[in-house]
Formats: structure tokens, C-alpha cells, sequence
């Protein structure tokens, strides 16, 4: 097949456990970018939390699908191609189910994440990435502000993520977020839930994104590892699932590869496309 566009996931897929990005990585590529196919990271994260890595590969374009699928721009001049904010009263109603559940969470614009409590107003990567070794130099402003109803009205939020250690837990809060018919709720790491807008996904931006660019689903490979992936898995024409993915994962996909520690995204372009 003549694939044409690869998406790959950041955290647990192109980067390793310490937050580093393989070398073998970085060649494959560039392998691709020399021979005209098209990359886009595809993450749960805001978009601009991904800049250094896509600078240490060297981009010439820096197309990333940002916080699930809620933003797609293009780092490079920070232009914007699509952003999918969650209805004001769609995102009160979220705020609501965390105050009533005891829940901290917090909620991010393109360039911001405001806290819904004060102790919690800090640096997401502290909690999630905490064994991470590589510093990012571009970071989010990271706030508190009492009035979260009134902050709500005044400012444009693509997502909320809870972080939350007990799994039960996070499953629990997952399946109260789901009761509301206008947001869709996936888990991005086994202590992280991410809750975006109704038909929001990696899926559909990446869906998107190739049209814009006149390319078909069935020129398209597609590399994660986690729920928040799935939907971009089972769109591409060829989905690769991680060896340090859970077993749903792999099994939704066409191939396994190896860990994100052993350059898994290295060996399944190789495998991919040299026998493409």
C-alpha cells in the first residue's frame, strides 16, 4: 500500500518511560519527512507540550492534533486549523459532577489550565510525568481562580483531565462523565481521564486533517498504545498498537510492535515501509 500520512502518539508511544525519544525514533522519522509522507503527532496533551520533542526530530512542518483531538495547528507559526471548544454550559455541568464527587480536575484553553482548587493549581507534569527526565522548555500558565462558573463564561476550554491514582475510582468518574450525552471521556494514562467535547477524538481530527490534505483512510498508519488512541486506530488504514499497550489495544490492531522503550514506532515504520 502507498501510505501517505502517519500518525503517532507522543506519551508511551513515540517517547520513551524517562521522557526521552529514542534515536532510532528520530531516523525513522526522517526517513519518512525524505520521502514526502506526511507525520502528525497525535496527543492528549496541549498541543504545545509536545513542541521540543517535534524540534529535536526536525519537522519542517510541526502538524500536531492537540488535547485528544480538540485542536489541530501547526507549531511552526502557531497557525490554527481546527479547534473544538466544550459548550459553556456543557462545561459547568462537568465542573458540577467533580464538585458533587469530590473530584479536583483541572481545565485547559489553547494556552492555559485553571484548577478547580487551589493546592491543585500546579504543574500537570508534575503529577503525570513525574519520571520523566527530559525538561520541556515551552510550558502552560498553570492557575487558580475561585469563581470557576464565571471563568467559564469569560474564557474558550477545549478539555478537563482528572488525574486520579485509584483506578476504580477513575473508572467511576469516567462512567458518571459518559452519563452527559455532549462529551466524550477516554482514559489517556492508566492514572489520567480526558473529557472533551461530544465527537471529539484523535479519530476525527485525524479524520479531518487527511481530508484536507486529499488523503484517503486507507493511506493512513496509525501508532498508540492507549484508550484515547483507539478511535485514531480503527480509522487509519493500518493501526499499530504498542508493545506496552493493554491487551484491547493490540487486539484492535493490524500490528503489535515493540515497546516504547525498545523504538517501537522505529521498527513498525521499518516493517511498514520497507516492505510498502
Amino acid at each position: 500500500m502507498n501510505y501517505k500520512l502517519v500518525a503517532i502518539d507522543c506519551d508511551n508511544t513515540l517517547i520513551k518511560h524517562n521522557g526521552e525519544i529514542h534515536s532510532e525514533n528520530i531516523k525513522a522519522i526522517n526517513m519518512l519527512l525524505e520521502k514526502g509522507i506526511k507525520v502528525v503527532i497525535a496527543t492528549g496533551r496541549n498541543d504545545i507540550l509536545v513542541k521540543d520533542y517535534m524540534d529535536e526530530v526536525g519537522f519542517k512542518e510541526e502538524i500536531v492534533i492537540g488535547c485528544n483531538g480538540a485542536s489541530i495547528r501547526d507549531l511552526k507559526d502557531n497557525s490554527v486549523i481546527q479547534l473544538n471548544y466544550i459548550p459553556k454550559e456543557t462545561m459547568k455541568k462537568m465542573v458540577d459532577i467533580c464538585v458533587e464527587n469530590n473530584i479536583d480536575a483541572k481545565i485547559y484553553t489553547l494556552e492555559e489550565c485553571y484548577s478547580l482548587s487551589e493546592e491543585g493549581a500546579k504543574d500537570e507534569l508534575k503529577y503525570i510525568l513525574t519520571h520523566y527526565t527530559k525538561k520541556l522548555s515551552l510550558n502552560l500558565e498553570y492557575k487558580y481562580e475561585k469563581d470557576i462558573y464565571s471563568l467559564i463564561d469569560r474564557k474558550e476550554f477545549l478539555k478537563m483531565v482528572i488525574l486520579e491514582e485509584d483506578r476504580e475510582k477513575i473508572l467511576n468518574i469516567q462512567n458518571k462523565f459518559r452519563e452527559l450525552e455532549e462529551i466524550n471521556a477516554v482514559i489517556s494514562a492508566k492514572t489520567c481521564l480526558d473529557v472533551m467535547r461530544k465527537n471529539v477524538s484523535k479519530g476525527n481530527a485525524l479524520k479531518d486533517y487527511a481530508s484536507m490534505l486529499g488523503i484517503e483512510k486507507e493511506e493512513i498508519v496509525a501508532i498508540g498504545d492507549s484508550e484515547n488512541d483507539l478511535e485514531m486506530l480503527n480509522f487509519a488504514g493500518f493501526s499499530v498498537a504498542m508493545g506496552n499497550a493493554e491487551d484491547f489495544i493490540k487486539e484492535a490492531c493490524d500490528m503489535t510492535t515493540l515497546t516504547n522503550d525498545e523504538a517501537g514506532v522505529a521498527f513498525a515504520i521499518y516493517k511498514i515501509f520497507n516492505n510498502a
